[in-house]
């Protein structure tokens, strides 16, 4: 037989092969790598363990107002300092609709939403909302106007009477910039029948796609928010000769972050308190920057009167005002 070959720890003998000579130093060596997978986790198990855990969830709504790709550029950063500053899951929700968002609110699948002007001005009207802050631009304001705008070759001047019959290009039923101010403009100026004073209106669902209408000649003019326009043209010069702005709005408060009534009053406070202070925080210069923001700045509702005594000039009443969207 084979001797066997170890230290003397094993009582091995030359004169051949006993039972337990290689049953200890199997168990050590298994006791070993069992020890090792203990306290050496792999690299993959290692990284989930440093995972931050954050519990509950709090989820912001989008309104359409720029495409998906647009929007989700802009509000991924913010979404995640949010959830790093609030300890919680800040999701983002886009919809596919402005009218969405009432019944996102009502069936409690969003805890908040930036809101257009006049659709805050519909939905406070309507449910139990709270404003609480909004993005101060570049430019450090934090406020818009509706452009009326036009093509260069259409020869259109402010004077209404030069756009009767034409192909007119607005945004969405529920939108300042986009159907409210233009409404109003006509009434201001004589005409109370804006549904047909023109020969077609095609609503194009965003700000950006009512400006390109107009560029390429689906529309004759448009109305859209000024600090898209402006962005559009910066980012396609081609398109500055081609159209201009023949009317201006009063400024109404850029898109708020607005949240339910029934929100517990300190989570509200801490995110407000959280906002106004991003500009002076350490890793929110990120964010900021995505939202081509310098600053967050507080939103009252006071601030949104002048819009109201506008839409009754034009005969709105936000509580009862029905479009397609909302039921």
């Amino acid at each position: 037989m084979r001797p066997c070959r170890g230290s003397a720890l094993y009582d091995c003998h030359s004169t051949g092969w006993q039972p337990g000579c290689y049953l200890l130093p199997l168990l050590i060596l298994l006791l070993f790598a069992l020890s090792c997978s203990r306290t050496s986790p792999a690299p993959e198990q290692a990284k989930a363990g440093q995972k931050k855990v954050r519990e509950g969830s709090f989820v912001i709504a989008i309104l359409p107002e720029q495409n998906v790709f647009e929007q989700k550029r802009r509000y991924k950063p913010l979404a995640e300092y949010l959830s790093n500053a609030l300890n919680t899951n800040v999701k983002i929700k886009l919809l596919d609709s402005y009218g969405a968002i009432y019944d996102e609110i009502k069936n409690g699948n969003i805890d908040g939403a930036f809101f257009g002007s006049f659709n805050y001005v519909v939905a406070k009207a309507r449910m139990n909302i709270e404003p609480i802050a909004r993005p101060v631009e570049m430019d450090g304001s934090s406020s818009y106007r509706s452009v009326i705008f036009a093509r260069t070759d259409a020869r259109l001047t402010p004077n209404i009477s030069t756009w009767r019959g034409k192909r007119l290009a607005l945004v969405h039923e529920v939108t300042t910039a986009g159907y409210i101010f233009p409404r109003w403009y006509l009434r201001r100026h004589g005409a109370n029948n804006f549904d047909t004073y023109f020969g077609r209106i095609i609503f194009t669902g965003s700000h950006d796609a009512a400006v390109i209408a107009v560029y390429k000649g689906y529309a004759d003019l448009g109305a859209a928010k000024d600090d898209v326009y402006k962005k559009i043209l910066a980012e396609n010069p081609a398109i500055r000769g081609e159209i201009s702005i023949i009317a201006n709005s009063i400024e109404v408060p850029s898109n708020s972050l607005c949240v339910r009534g029934d929100l517990n009053p300190s989570s509200r406070e801490t995110l407000k308190k959280i906002l106004l202070s991003m500009h002076k925080a350490p890793g929110a210069a990120g964010a900021l920057k995505q939202l081509e923001a310098i600053s967050f700045t507080e939103t009252t509702d006071a601030e949104f009167d002048a819009l109201r005594k506008m839409t009754q000039e034009v005969g709105i009443d936000p509580l009862t005002y029905h479009f397609k969207d909302i039921q």
